[in-house]
């Protein structure tokens, strides 16, 4: 009886890798969206604090406006290109979540490949251990062994 060997399980193998590798990818683009969140949420922040900095100080003057509005503009920039960078960003994710969808499919259907040439052989291989042992029952009738 011969071992089981599936002939395409280096096809696997390198399937298997490359659904780890798109998962890996995805993970990373994800953390950089949630970086580029962060510093939203920090720019905000800022943004506030600069605000109330303002309403704290009581009286205002010209010149803490004249400050006050370059910072803000700035600000503005910054929100901007981070609003551009995060759309390209979750489109790269959307892009990513396609091809880890294929990848693990072209994996599964491999999977699913190996599982059923490993029940084929079991099948095969118990049938041919009750054909072994029917004809070692017979030889033994036949010679008289009972």
């Amino acid at each position: 009886m011969k071992a089981f060997k599936f002939p395409l399980e280096k096809v696997l193998g390198w399937r298997h890798l490359q659904m780890r590798s798109e998962e890996e990818k995805l993970a990373l683009l994800q953390r950089y969206l949630e970086n580029l969140n962060q510093k939203a949420d920090a720019l905000a922040a800022a943004e506030m604090n600069s605000r109330l900095g303002l309403l704290k100080m009581g009286t205002l003057q010209g010149s803490d406006l004249h400050a006050l509005a370059p910072f803000q503009e700035r600000v503005k920039r910054e929100r901007a290109a981070l609003s551009v960078e995060k759309a390209q960003c979750e489109k790269r994710i959307a892009m990513q979540r396609v091809r880890l969808l294929k990848a693990r499919k072209d994996f599964r259907v491999l999977e699913k490949l190996r599982e059923r040439r490993l029940e084929t052989w079991r099948y095969e291989s118990n049938r041919e251990l009750e054909n072994f042992a029917a004809e070692m029952h017979i030889a033994k009738l036949l010679r008289g062994d009972s």
